[in-house]
Order: C-alpha cells, then sequence, then structure tokens
C-alpha cells in the first residue's frame, strides 16, 4: 500500500478525536467553578495556583469565567472593576482593598460577591446597579458613603461593619427600585443617614445596631422593615420616614431628637422603646397605621407621643417620666387602649396633662394616667372624646378638663386623689359622664364654668363628695349621697 492513503486515513482519525477533547486554554482563561489565588507579598506573579498565586488582583479579575479569587492578607490598589460572577474572599480585615481618590473602590458589571474583607477609602466604597453579596465585609474612610444601590441594584449584606468618618457620608444608599436585606450587622460613626432609602426602595434591617449615627434610617416613599434593630449615641431623629410604609418589630432607640418621627407614613409597629429623647418619642404628622407594645421613657418637651393630624390606633402602651405631655394628640383620630401614662412634669412650666387632646377624634379605653402635674386628660378646641374605664389618679391640676367646645363622654371614670377638682369645664365645655367613681378630691367633685354653651350631665355618681354640683349648667341623672359638711363651690 502506498504511504500516501495511510497518513490521509490516520489525519481523518486525529480530526475526529480531537473534537471530542477540551481547547487548550488561553491567557486569562478558566473552567467555570475555578479558584484562583492572588498574594501582593509575592516578588513575581505566577499562574494564579495556590502554591504560584497572581501578584494583583487585577490579573486574578481578569479570568474568565470569573472564578472565586482568594486574596492573602495585604493592601490591593484599586480602583476594581468586578465581572459578573465575581467572588472575591480575603482573610478578614487584614485583606484591604483601597482608593485613594475619589472613585469607588469597587464597581461591578452585575452580581459579585465580597467575603471576608476590608474596603476603604474611596469617594465609595461600593456602587452598582447589580446585585450584591456581602459577608463580613468592613467599610471605613469612604468620602460620600460606603454602599450605593442605584435602579436595578439588590444587596444581601450579612455581618458587616460599616464605619464613618465623615458626618456627611452614608452608610448604604438605596436609589429607586433596589432591594436591601442587611442582617447582624452595625453601623458606627457619625453617618449623616445610616440607611437612606428613596425612589420606592424596600429593605430588611433585622439584627443591626448604629451607633453614633445622626439619623439611622431616612425614608422617603418605598418600604422598609425593621426587626430588632437598636439605635444610640446620636442627635436627629433616630428613625425618619415620609410617604412611605415602616414596620418595626422589637425597635430600641435611646436618645436623639425623635425616637421615631413620620410624615404622610404609614405605620405598622410592634415592640418600640424610646427612652431620653430631646424632644419626644415618636413625633407623627399626617401619618396612619398601628402602634403596638410602646414605651416612651424620659422625653423632651413635646411629650412622649406628639401626633399631628394623623389618624393611629395606639394599644399597650407605656408612659413614665415625660415632660409636658404623656400624649398630644392635635386633629385627626387617635384610639388609645390599654395603656399608663405616669410621672408626667413640667420642666418649663408646660402643664403636664395626660392626655392633651386639641381638635381631635379620640376613643380612650382602660387608660391609666398617674401623677401629671397638670391635668390627667384635657379636651379642647372641639375635640370630641369617649373614655370608657379610664382611671386617674394623683393628678395635680384636675382630672379631666374641658374647655373650648371640646365635648366629652365617660363611660367608668375613675378620678383619684387630685389636688384640684375630679371634672373642670371650662367655657363652652360639655362633659357626659355615667358611672363617674370619684374620691380624694382636694377641691371638690367639679368645677363648672357656666358660660356660653358649657354643660355638664352626670349619671350614677358613686362619691362622698358633693362640692360644686350646685352649678346651673350641672344635671345630675341620678340620687347622690347626702352633702358633706364642707361644701363649697369653687368661684
Amino acid at each position: 500500500m502506498s504511504p500516501r492513503p495511510l497518513v490521509l486515513a490516520l489525519l481523518v482519525i486525529a480530526g475526529c478525536r480531537s473534537s471530542s477533547l477540551p481547547p487548550p486554554s488561553s491567557p486569562g482563561q478558566a473552567p467555570r467553578g475555578t479558584e484562583v489565588w492572588v498574594d501582593g507579598a509575592r516578588g513575581d506573579s505566577g499562574e494564579g495556583t495556590r502554591e504560584r498565586p497572581f501578584r494583583t488582583l487585577a490579573e486574578g479579575l481578569a479570568v474568565r469565567p470569573a472564578p472565586t479569587v482568594h486574596v492573602a492578607r495585604g493592601l490591593y490598589a484599586g480602583p476594581f472593576l468586578l465581572p459578573e460572577g465575581a467572588r472575591v474572599v480575603g482573610e478578614g480585615e487584614s485583606t484591604v482593598l483601597y482608593v485613594e481618590g475619589r472613585e469607588p473602590v469597587v464597581r461591578m458589571e452585575a452580581g459579585a460577591t465580597l467575603e471576608r474583607l476590608a474596603v476603604q477609602g474611596g469617594g465609595w466604597g461600593v456602587k452598582t446597579a447589580g446585585a450584591l453579596k456581602l459577608d463580613r465585609v468592613a467599610f471605613s474612610g469612604q468620602r460620600e458613603g460606603a454602599v450605593h444601590l442605584t435602579p436595578g441594584g439588590r444587596l444581601v449584606a450579612e455581618r458587616v461593619q460599616l464605619e464613618a468618618s465623615l458626618s456627611e457620608a452614608v452608610g448604604i444608599a438605596l436609589e429607586g427600585a433596589v432591594s436591601a436585606e442587611v442582617k447582624g450587622s452595625t453601623f458606627l460613626g457619625p453617618w449623616s443617614r445610616g440607611v437612606y432609602a428613596i425612589g420606592g426602595a424596600e429593605a430588611v434591617l433585622e439584627e443591626v445596631v448604629f451607633q453614633g449615627a445622626v439619623t439611622a434610617l431616612e425614608q422617603g416613599g418605598g418600604r422598609v422593615r425593621l426587626r430588632r434593630v437598636t439605635v444610640e449615641q446620636g442627635r436627629g431623629p433616630g428613625l425618619l420616614v415620609r410617604e412611605g410604609t415602616l414596620e418595626i418589630e422589637d425597635g430600641l432607640v435611646i436618645g436623639h431628637e425623635y425616637g421615631l418621627a413620620s410624615y404622610a407614613a404609614k405605620l405598622e409597629v410592634r415592640g418600640f422603646t424610646s427612652l431620653r429623647a430631646e424632644r419626644a418619642g415618636l413625633g407623627l404628622t399626617r401619618s396612619t397605621g398601628r402602634l403596638v407594645d410602646i414605651q416612651v421613657s424620659r422625653s423632651g418637651s413635646f411629650g412622649a407621643l406628639q401626633l399631628v393630624d394623623s389618624d393611629l390606633e395606639v394599644r399597650d402602651f407605656r408612659v413614665d417620666d415625660v415632660d409636658a405631655y404623656g400624649v398630644l394628640a392635635t386633629r385627626g383620630k387617635l384610639r388609645a387602649r390599654n395603656g399608663t401614662i405616669t410621672r408626667v412634669r413640667a420642666k418649663e412650666g408646660y402643664t403636664g396633662d395626660g392626655l392633651h387632646l386639641r381638635g381631635v377624634e379620640a376613643e380612650l379605653e382602660g387608660v391609666q394616667v398617674r401623677e401629671a402635674l397638670g391635668a390627667g386628660v384635657l379636651a379642647a378646641q372641639g375635640a370630641e372624646v369617649t373614655l370608657r374605664d379610664v382611671t386617674l389618679s394623683g393628678c395635680k391640676l384636675a382630672g379631666l378638663v374641658v374647655e373650648s367646645l371640646a365635648r366629652v363622654k365617660a363611660v367608668g371614670l375613675e378620678v383619684r386623689d387630685t389636688k384640684g377638682t375630679a371634672l373642670a369645664v371650662l367655657r363652652d365645655g360639655e362633659v357626659w359622664a355615667d358611672a363617674l367613681t370619684a374620691s380624694g378630691m382636694a377641691e371638690g367633685l367639679v368645677w363648672a364654668e357656666c358660660e356660653g354653651a358649657t354643660k355638664v350631665h352626670l349619671e350614677r355618681l358613686n362619691t362622698e363628695d358633693r362640692r360644686g354640683l350646685s352649678a346651673p349648667c350641672i344635671e345630675v341623672a341620678s340620687p347622690v349621697p347626702s352633702s358633706t359638711p364642707h361644701e363649697r363651690q369653687r368661684p
């Protein structure tokens, strides 16, 4: 046989076999799922193996498809662009990615992961419109903020620490149609806003601590859920929401101007405590929703709960040792059940009322007020108030004060141990009380200023004190006990 046909046959066989074998690797290529190593302390660069690592992170990030890049301890100067699917794993905070200028330290083409490393300097630590996962990453030294998500971005962060060095910087900025889930993380230092969520952003913060942020959360629209979040050592509103939905489960704010401040927001709160707020524990304006299991202690001159033009249900609340007002409600609607207000003081000469209600529709049930320097309940400026099973004790001015076209209907009201009267009804005030129990009043049962439309109607009285009942604007629909020797009407 001629050798020429044999050679041709062998070439055909070789060609068929070569089609089933993988092509040779090209520089910068790696099989999917490959791991590469980087060590900036090496004198020369290897091929990216554990034994002969790359010298620069850029070499590891140039591998395609994007591998897991293991980065040894050391300083790695950026900026860096992470390809889609990249995973960068350091050796703790001693692995540092940094930028000295104002560029972001890290940008991403799409989704990427950073684990067990530190990001220092730059304008932003990370800026992306893609999916970002952070695990045990520490941020510090940024001029604008740590993490910036633009529309389309998605963030999952666990065990992250964000430390501010400038009070103008933002911890995590969520802008537009983005979502974020942050768990077990800490914000340290004077962030102007720990989390800034605007333009329809959605976020969940769980077991997160803010220490020193001017405002821990500022929300404009969208939906944010807080679970077991602690805020302390700041000076602005601890939590601030405007025109969005905020859900809180077990939140704690210590100090700050307000514990929670809102405007035109929807609130669903179950378990919230404010301690030592400079102005008010909760300052809510034009807001709606439910507040359950609320505690406020040692708040400032705007009271514990300051509610303006809002429609709110408040249940199972406790207020103690606060200035000026336990609850201050102006206009809107309030439904309060099963609450206790104690020790309302007046540092700056305010009256110190347990509940101060002006122009509001209010229903109070199962509420107790004790040791208020002013009135237990004050209703004014056309307020429409219903009291059911309310107890007012130890109030200095009076148990219930009604004035200026306010109307109060009380069923099962109990007033004890006041320094003034049980009921004080001023010009144009109106009271209808059924099953009123009263004892220990220093100045009698009722004082009524019988001018204008003032009217007091009493049924089923349970008291031995008849002082004040002879006023012409008072009707008593049932017999009362005989008068006491010291009966008198307050002038």
